[in-house]
């Protein structure tokens, strides 16, 4: 079953088209990655989905229900959490104020510290400095900071944009750990927008790779990851 349905997606900026006609199916408990270019659409496409940019034309729905004219804040009610590029967190705040900016809309206190509980078990770093402002940490952690923030709504669909960006490759490695624990363990689906596609295509179930704002692969991990032609034209491996 899909829980995320894309279909025709065509969006713009004034007269610059940067998605035309993309369509896209996320199975439930599954790890897609979103890989191409730098302007190849693939942030326009989440900040579509999360709500943040309206389409010309298409349709966007997650388990059966269109989203594409909803606000930000009923697409994040129905499960749908967004980490965009540059870990923002609050730095001013401390981590586990900016924790709780994830669950502002929950209504049980109670499941809100739970959440949280959860999010400092997964990142031990962000429970050990849990009342330090965020100002504090390094930029691995505080990109832990920005995965945690989403987590703590406790998401259907969590999407990702360039998580590894800036960071060292051993970090790298520890936040892909991570988005396989949440499909394993949890039967989380996640969109990845990763420039570094080897490291996606290691943990991802399926990959699409765009090009100025159209699909030209949807394959398995696997097969594309062995697609050199594919991989040397539009990935750069």
């Amino acid at each position: 079953m899909s829980l995320l349905s894309v279909s025709d997606l065509t969006v713009g900026y004034g007269p610059v088209r940067a998605l035309a006609g993309v369509n896209l199916e996320l199975a439930e408990g599954t790890i897609t990655a979103v890989l191409g270019a730098n302007g190849a659409g693939k942030t326009t496409l989440l900040r579509t989905i999360n709500g943040l940019l309206r389409p010309r034309s298409g349709s966007v729905r997650v388990a059966g229900q269109e989203i594409s004219r909803l606000a930000v804040e009923d697409v994040v009610r129905l499960g749908v959490a967004h980490v965009p590029e540059g870990r923002g967190v609050i730095t001013e705040l401390t981590v586990a104020e900016n924790l709780r900016l994830g669950g502002l809309w929950r209504r049980d206190p109670a499941d809100l510290r739970a959440a949280m509980r959860e999010v400092y078990a997964l990142f031990e770093p962000l429970g050990q400095r849990r009342e330090q402002p965020a100002a504090t940490l390094s930029g691995g952690e505080r990109q832990m900071l920005a995965l945690g923030r989403a987590l703590v709504s406790r998401p259907r669909l969590l999407m990702l944009d360039e998580p590894s960006l800036g960071l060292a490759s051993r970090i790298t490695i520890e936040l892909m750990a991570v988005v396989r624990r949440l499909r394993a363990d949890l039967g989380m689906t996640v969109l990845l927008v990763e420039q570094n596609a080897r490291s996606a295509l290691s943990i991802a179930d399926r990959a699409v790779v765009l090009n100025v704002g159209r699909v030209v692969a949807d394959e398995t991990a696997a097969v594309l990851a062995t697609n050199d032609t594919l991989r040397h034209t539009y990935l750069g491996f």
